[in-house]
């Protein structure tokens, strides 16, 4: 019974033995981020229309939505905060959006020094954002396609989806 547990534990040792090393040089190459994975959250202001579900959703309260409204009865957008320093990533938010203006799928190394970094405001989200798109060839964390900047000016002071020119 001992020399059997041995024998099997050297045998999965030995199968492991063999293999090629699946190591990633990690600033060059970047390991691929699953797409339901709990990472950094993305606002994508064209998508959002300032229902405040989402900061309803959030168990944390750390995210803050401000909205005044407009002649067409929609809601403008007047401020949309994170606090990353409170967020505990549980992805409530992103499943209570039923816009997908806000995903899970930011970046992983964006670690700072300054605690007061981590609060974001309307303005940081859209940046970043702007950069996951740009680096991901305008492609939503989900997988959706996300129409091009240039090819689809928003208006300024209209972040919803459907007040885009053709």
């Amino acid at each position: 019974m001992y020399g059997a547990g041995i024998a099997r534990g050297l045998k999965v040792t030995f199968s492991y033995l063999f293999r090629k090393p699946f190591t990633i040089q990690y600033p060059e190459e970047q390991r691929p981020i699953p797409v339901n994975a709990r990472t950094n959250l993305l606002w994508f202001e064209e998508r959002c229309t300032g229902c405040s579900t989402c900061a309803q959703a959030c168990p944390d309260g750390c995210i803050l939505v401000e909205t005044s409204p407009r002649e067409d009865g929609s809601l403008n957008i007047d401020r949309y905060e994170i606090d990353f320093r409170l967020c505990m990533y549980c992805g409530l938010c992103v499943e209570a959006c039923p816009y997908e203006a806000i995903q899970a799928g930011g970046p992983v190394d964006d670690a700072t020094y300054d605690f007061n970094e981590l609060y974001r405001d309307k303005d940081k989200l859209t940046a970043m954002s702007q950069t996951f798109l740009e680096w991901h060839d305008f492609t939503y964390p989900n997988g959706k396609p996300a129409p091009k900047q240039d090819e689809y000016p928003l208006h300024t002071g209209k972040p919803v989806e459907r007040d885009r020119t053709r």
